[in-house]
């Protein structure tokens, strides 16, 4: 049996061929309370159901092992949004041309494997008690009849990583309830369905989502269909489970959106005719956030409680959402507002501004200024742009999965978001990772999920374990007393969200040279 080590950071393909002078010896390097992970591919073929056991020797840290799992990349990220199948368009920053395979999916490698190509995703966590050093150890794989013991150094530094509830850095990832209920065929809010919500829970805290959207109240209708109350009952159930599982907020969902990116006013959720600026939706809306203020008074929620308003205001509605967000203000007083946003036209309407990697760069002086204020930026990336624009999607290079946590610091912006949690529905066979966006539209490949579906809950793709290592990046960065050097080492390999060097040689040198400055 022949196997060679890839990065972490660095795309493993079902039909990569062994190359002998490739290395057989994971080389790494952590810091305390922190994970580090490596690949193995292997020339085994497996038919499925072969038995399998694996044990880490010598390295003073736990090992998750897991399987890698191939998806379909069925279209290229298009040259500006959506996908493509122009390679010619696109060739000059994908990784690939479509279609094509890749391992991202890691299942937690049990007692019995899937069938195809063995590969594995291995992720080591050093304990916080763990002594600094360099150790010289092995994780030995039993695969059915095979056994093999692959080499690993280890090196850790006195560096450590603060706990979640202690963390500098903010990380959300929506879940979408009502989905989550069909992808699994369970009744929404039953016993099943929170067991399983619980699993989903355990998972974004895992990959150090501390912030948690929870879901909007719901209206109450007349016999007429005339608004005459809301319903926060969800919204207690899961905010409540939430915050018992460590969540260090949470967030009430959105409740109004334009029709259009140029309209001039936001809409209700749920009354898509009722702008935000008349009468009505005033009516509404004063109703709403009483309510919800009063569920949030009821629970005890004041200090950990957000509020969300609109998903992305742009510049033509910016006047519209500052009295949207006047009317939540006048009836959940003391609230925080926390918004993706599109626009530097909201100052004083909203608390944390939470702006699309091309925007924040696009207005750079103007954000900046805000921030000189004391304004409180974060970074999220979606489906727009595509490109090459930094974005966790499988046609880029993986360690731009990673990066924007990077930026984040060099931004000083403490937070991240990506709407894409598990926003999808696996097919049959290998799954395509193209998500339908409407109107025959895909989103980037993988833009619209980081999980995927498993058989009891979520499985952690390659991406995701990315994301989390991304997190624990910014909070070494947040420990350099010299700034200046912090962002030196970052420009090694990201300049800007559209200029970067994506080769995982380079991330793994610059993520070195961190630790080492750290010492």
């Amino acid at each position: 049996m022949s196997y060679q080590i890839f990065s972490e950071n660095e795309w493993v393909y079902p039909d990569t061929r062994m190359d002998e002078t490739r290395g057989k010896k994971a080389v790494l390097y952590a810091a305390r309370r922190s994970d580090v992970g490596f690949q193995i591919l292997t020339d085994i073929s497996l038919s499925g159901g072969e038995s399998f056991a694996c044990a880490p020797e010598g390295l003073d840290c736990a090992a998750a092992v897991y399987q890698l799992l191939p998806v379909l990349v069925s279209e290229n990220s298009g040259p500006k949004v959506f996908t493509t199948l122009e390679y010619d368009e696109v060739k000059s920053f994908v990784t690939r041309k479509a279609p094509f395979e890749v391992y991202d999916i890691t299942k937690p490698a049990g007692r019995e494997l899937d069938k195809g190509r063995a590969a594995f995703f291995v992720r080591l966590t050093v304990g916080e008690d763990a002594v600094p050093g360099c150790y010289e150890g092995s994780l030995r794989l039993e695969i059915g009849k095979e056994s093999l013991v692959v080499p690993v150094s280890l090196k850790i530094y006195s560096a450590v990583v603060p706990p979640l509830n202690e963390s500098r850095f903010h990380m959300v990832n929506w879940i979408y309830y009502p989905r989550l209920a069909a992808q699994y065929g369970v009744e929404p809010y039953s016993e099943a369905y929170l067991e399983l919500l619980g699993r989903f829970f355990e998972n974004e805290l895992d990959m150090r989502n501390d912030f948690l959207m929870i879901p909007s109240g719901e209206p109450v209708r007349d016999e007429d269909g005339k608004v005459t109350d809301f319903d926060f009952t969800h919204a207690e159930i899961v905010g409540n489970l939430a915050l018992k599982y460590g969540f260090k907020r949470i967030m009430g969902g959105f409740v109004a959106r334009f029709n259009s990116w140029d309209d001039p006013d936001d809409y209700l959720l749920w009354d898509r005719d009722v702008g935000c600026t008349g009468i009505e939706g005033f009516r509404q809306l004063k109703l709403y956030f009483r309510r919800a203020w009063e569920c949030v008074l009821k629970n005890g929620w004041q200090e950990r409680y957000m509020q969300c308003l609109v998903d992305e205001p742009q510049f033509p509605n910016s006047l519209a959402y500052r009295a949207l967000s006047g009317i939540c203000r006048q009836n959940m007083p003391g609230v925080k507002i926390n918004d993706p946003v599109e626009t530097t036209d909201i100052a004083g309407a909203c608390d944390v501004w939470v702006v699309k990697q091309a925007v924040y760069e696009k207005y750079l002086a103007d954000f900046r200024r805000l921030q000189d204020t004391g304004e409180e930026m974060w970074i999220y990336t979606c489906g727009f742009p595509a490109g090459a624009t930094m974005n966790r999607v499988l046609d880029l290079p993986l360690s731009v999965s990673r990066m924007p946590m990077w930026m984040c610091f060099k931004y000083g912006c403490p937070g991240f978001l990506h709407w894409g949690y598990h926003a999808y529905t696996p097919e049959e066979g290998i799954q395509d990772v193209c998500t339908e966006a409407g109107n025959g539209r895909k989103y980037p490949a993988g833009n619209a999920h980081v999980v995927y579906i498993g058989d009891e809950g979520p499985w952690y793709s390659v991406r995701g374990h990315l994301q989390r290592a991304g997190a624990q990046d910014y909070e070494l960065f947040s420990m350099l007393d010299d700034r200046e050097a912090a962002v030196r080492i970052i420009e090694k390999v990201c300049r800007t969200f559209d200029d970067y060097d994506g080769s995982p040689k380079a991330f793994d040198e610059a993520r070195r040279e961190l630790l080492e400055t750290l010492g």
